[in-house]
C-alpha cells in the first residue's frame, strides 16, 4: 500500500507541478522563456539531488533502482537545459505540442477507464483530454505564428492537464 501512496503523491505533484508551469506560462507568457527554464532546471537539479542523494541513504532493503535513475535523468535534463537553453526556447512549441499530444492520449485513456464510474467524470475527462489534443494540434501545427499565444495556448492545456489528472487520482483514491 505504500507504494501505491507515494506513486499518488507523486502523481499530485506532477499535477500540481503542471497547473504552476500552465499558471506561469499563461500570466507572463511575454517573459523571457530562457529564465523559466532556467527556473525549471533549477526546480529538476533540486528534485534530481534529492532523488539521488535519498537512494544512497535509505537502507538498502529500501532502495530502488529506479529512483537513483529518476534522479540521474532529472540531473541530466538540469544540466542540458543550463547549457542548451537558447536552442529549446527556439524549439519550444514544439516540445510542448509533443509533451501535450502525450498528455492528452493519457487522458482519453484515462477516460475510457473512467467510463464504466460516474459519468460525469468521464465526460469531464473525456472533454478535458479532447480540449489538450486540439490544443496540442495547434501549438504543433502553427508553432512559430503568434509565439506568444502558442505559449498561452501550451499553458492552459497544462493547467487542464493537471486538473484532469487530479480528477482522475480523485476517482483512484
Amino acid at each position: 500500500m505504500k507504494k501505491v501512496s507515494a506513486a499518488l503523491k507523486n502523481y499530485i505533484v506532477d499535477a500540481v507541478a503542471l497547473i504552476v508551469l500552465g499558471l506561469v506560462l499563461t500570466i507572463w507568457h511575454k517573459y523571457s522563456l530562457l529564465t523559466i527554464f532556467k527556473w525549471l532546471a533549477l526546480g529538476l537539479l533540486v528534485m534530481g539531488a534529492v532523488k539521488a542523494a535519498l537512494y544512497f541513504l535509505k537502507k538498502e532493503k529500501k532502495r530502488s533502482l529506479r529512483d537513483l535513475l529518476v534522479g540521474l535523468i532529472q540531473l541530466v535534463l538540469a544540466v542540458l537545459v543550463f547549457l542548451k537553453g537558447v536552442a529549446l526556447t527556439d524549439s519550444f512549441p514544439l516540445i510542448a505540442a509533443a509533451i501535450l499530444a502525450y498528455g492528452a492520449v493519457v487522458m482519453l485513456l484515462r477516460a475510457v477507464k473512467l467510463r464504466k464510474g460516474v459519468k460525469r467524470d468521464f465526460l469531464l475527462v473525456l472533454i478535458l483530454g479532447i480540449v489538450c489534443l486540439v490544443l496540442a494540434v495547434v501549438v504543433f501545427v502553427h508553432p512559430a505564428v503568434l509565439v506568444d499565444v502558442m505559449i498561452q495556448a501550451a499553458g492552459v492545456a497544462m493547467i487542464i492537464e493537471g486538473v484532469c489528472l487530479l480528477i482522475a487520482l480523485s476517482r483512484a483514491v
